[in-house]
């Protein structure tokens, strides 16, 4: 508050002792002073055109430096002065605009720079030995899967699940056999996943009642009109059969897959 009424009481008697004196060197805001409006602070003294300079000459902290009394003396300076000529008002009006503008971009917080990590100076022994139990007990069960799901059935010495002789017949012939009886089945549409699943053992016995010992195609066992998912049923059932030496396959001259009941 005191600071306040000195730069007030100081502005109205610069006021009353030079009215209308305009200094005429060129100075920081052109060829017009600012009024003569001094300032008084603890780290700074002086008008504020000389504060405007230091300011922007980055002399003078802004952050130390009240500008409400200063705001203050200049409307009083407004109210009280006989405003023949308004280049002088308008000097302290962009003086004080810039100042104020200032000290609003210095008072915005700063975020502050991430520590970078330091990196270490000597490298970490290596640490493998210590899960080599885990890594073996991986490599065996990573093995015993591939020998039970995603092997080939032409790979040895054990094939799985194929210790059975088919023939001419090939993998790629019972595969396009299955791939022409889905072209004929009708496209359903799509069924919850949580109804009850049908059994493939019963599918089975659909299968062998179909059956005779007489050879024929997918075409000639399936009656029309069947859907995708009895296709599937059908072709798991026959492949299981096969296996089991109850159904004989064979591939005709024309490349035809047929199935016969065996003897």
């Amino acid at each position: 508050m005191a600071l306040r009424t000195d730069v007030t009481a100081l502005a109205r008697r610069q006021h009353a002792r030079k009215p209308h004196k305009v200094e005429e060197a060129v100075t920081a805001l052109g060829v017009v002073a600012p009024p003569p409006i001094q300032v008084e602070s603890p780290y700074f003294t002086g008008s504020l055109g000389t504060l405007f300079t230091c300011v922007r000459e980055r002399k003078v902290d802004l952050l130390t430096v009240p500008l409400l009394p200063i705001c203050e003396a200049y409307f009083l300076y407004l109210l009280e002065a006989t405003l023949k000529d308004l280049d002088n008002a308008g000097a302290a009006l962009a003086a004080l605009s810039y100042l104020l503008e200032r000290k609003a971009w210095s008072l915005l917080p700063v975020a502050e720079p991430v520590a970078e990590l330091e990196l270490p100076t000597e490298l970490i022994a290596p640490t493998n030995h210590e899960y080599e139990t885990a890594i073996t007990s991986l490599n065996i069960w990573q093995d015993e899967r591939e020998r039970m799901f995603f092997r080939p059935p032409d790979c040895g010495p054990d094939p799985y699940e194929l210790p059975f002789e088919i023939g001419n017949v090939t993998i790629n012939d019972l595969a396009r056999a299955f791939e022409k009886l889905l072209t004929k089945a009708t496209v359903e549409g799509v069924k919850p996943l949580n109804r009850p699943r049908r059994s493939i053992s019963e599918q089975m016995k659909v299968v062998l009642k179909a059956l005779s010992q007489d050879f024929k195609s997918l075409d000639q066992l399936i009656t029309l009109p069947f859907s995708r998912e009895e296709a599937v049923y059908w072709f798991l059932s026959l492949l299981e059969l096969i296996r089991l030496g109850q159904v004989n396959v064979r591939l005709t001259e024309a490349a035809d897959v047929e199935f016969a009941k065996a003897a």
